[in-house]
């Protein structure tokens, strides 16, 4: 009996074994199946397509505008999140006539269909109705949302609130160099005064300088910094750097002789 007993054990314990090493093993098959070099942001842990970062950081500037707490960037991302994964969903695309990142419907009276697929206005109407959640700053994410979308589901909007909260300390300068984008060479790259004016229409920043290839925002600090690193793609920035630090595509962020009392842009081929 003693013997079978043993045995038993060994055979559980070589299982055991088999069932790590596979999970290792799937693991690693899993991650080689990523193409090298694919476009990628990622915060903390989480991992966005730059498209999204771009939206998320567009998001993220209108709470800025409204001098907003940080708390209405999360509930806004996770929304953003859960209804479309944050893209600018067009007619047709989602549910009945829902429309834009944030699925509202023009049949509901959020807007018209050109305006709920500007990231701004959406996310504006979205803000506009949250405020009139009474206790919205301290309500569960969960109810909060449900309360200004009024989806079929409430309880989904919270499995996105960690990736929220990650996307809203990076995007709005909570965690310094928190966002850090890779991708192949832009095949656009937008002038800097198309760049300087972005910037200056989504985030309530001074007034940006330009000159050569630069874009330089005096008095902005690291919201601004991920702001460049987030469209980088889109606008074909290829170097952002403030306060000791540098973001490059190729490299991320790296230590680096960088004025802190500016935040400056440098397009692609300069």
């Amino acid at each position: 009996m003693a013997s079978r007993a043993r045995s038993g054990t060994i055979y559980a314990a070589m299982v055991l074994v088999f069932l790590v090493v596979a999970v290792v093993v799937i693991r690693a098959l899993w991650n080689t199946t990523k193409p090298l070099g694919y476009d990628h942001c990622t915060v903390g842990t989480y991992e966005v397509d730059p498209n999204q970062a771009a939206i998320a950081s567009r998001m993220v500037g209108v709470v800025t505008a409204r001098s907003m707490p940080e708390r209405a960037a999360v509930l806004v991302l996770a929304a953003g999140l859960q209804e479309s994964k944050l893209r600018n969903l067009p007619p047709n695309a989602g549910d009945r006539d829902s429309v834009g990142v944030l699925q509202q419907r023009p049949s509901q009276g959020w807007g018209s269909n050109a305006q709920l697929q500007d990231v701004q206005f959406a996310t504006g109407a979205f803000l506009d109705a949250l405020v009139k959640v009474t206790k919205w700053q301290t309500l569960n994410l969960a109810v909060a949302i449900q309360d200004v979308q009024i989806s079929a589901d409430g309880s989904a909007y919270a499995q996105h609130e960690g990736e929220a909260q990650a996307l809203a300390d990076a995007l709005t300068g909570k965690q310094p160099a928190a966002i850090t984008c890779s991708f192949g060479k832009p095949t656009t790259v937008a002038s800097v005064a198309t760049v300087a004016a972005d910037v200056a229409n989504e985030l309530p920043v001074n007034t940006p300088s330009t000159a050569g290839a630069t874009v330089s925002v005096p008095g902005a600090a690291w919201q601004t910094a991920a702001w460049f690193v987030a469209n980088a793609n889109r606008l074909g920035v290829e170097v952002v750097a403030y306060n000791g630090k540098q973001w490059t595509r190729t490299k991320g962020w790296k230590s680096a002789k960088a004025s802190a009392t500016a935040v400056v842009a440098t397009m692609y081929g300069a």
